[in-house]
């Protein structure tokens, strides 16, 4: 991966800012796929997870085969795999997730950082989705937010803007931690978006037959 595009890093831009400017347009893709839909409903509540489970499974998978524990101690408790398999099982969904991210070879420290950039974002994205459910959550869905409520109370986002802005692999290849976060956000749209917007076609197919029903 190349980071190009990035551009010359300003001496008082943090990586965070360089991942911001980088990932934007993914970013609002993604944030307009979600607000499209009524989550508490359990059709498009599945195709968020659904969503989700196809970028995440091997976003992690990939992480964990790289060593990203020795670069985070902490990753056992971010780690969100295990909560959204038992969402998908809660609510019978099938997926079928995108194939391994290539991270390099060698040491991929920064992009490793790049990609928890990114699963530490959608975290703070399912906080927000917890709290609209709240208001009117249906019982099928109730049952199947342990995915929402991973993490909640810990301070894994603070924490994780700390070691990015210090780690001395992130220093040295800003923009190769920019390419880490683009290959997630990334993972993300190309799984998140034709999920979303599956969904709400089925459901307009739905509301389709139900106005074309004989009385």
């Amino acid at each position: 991966m190349t980071g190009a595009g990035t551009g010359p890093r300003d001496s008082s831009s943090s990586i965070e800012d360089l991942i911001r400017r980088a990932t934007r347009h993914a970013h609002d893709r993604i944030d307009t796929a979600m607000a499209r839909l009524d989550l508490g409903r359990p059709d498009y509540y599945a195709g968020f997870l659904r969503g989700q489970a196809e970028a995440l499974f091997p976003l992690e998978a990939a992480l964990e085969q790289h060593g990203i524990d020795v670069v985070l101690p902490d990753w056992p408790l971010r780690v969100r795999t295990p909560a959204l398999e038992h969402d998908l099982a809660s609510l019978d969904i099938a997926c079928e997730p995108l194939p391994a991210p290539g991270l390099g070879s060698g040491d991929c420290v920064p992009e490793m950082l790049g990609v928890v950039y990114v699963l530490e974002a959608m975290r703070l994205a399912c906080r927000a989705i917890l709290a609209r459910l709240a208001d009117r959550p249906e019982a099928e869905v109730r049952g199947a937010t342990a995915y929402l409520r991973h993490g909640f109370g810990r301070r894994f986002w603070p924490s994780l803007l700390i070691t990015l802005e210090n780690h001395p692999a992130a220093l040295a290849h800003p923009e190769r931690v920019v390419d880490g976060a683009r290959l997630a956000f990334g993972m993300f749209d190309s799984a998140v978006t034709p999920t979303m917007a599956g969904a709400l076609d089925r459901a307009r197919d739905s509301l389709r037959l139900v106005h074309s029903a004989p009385t």
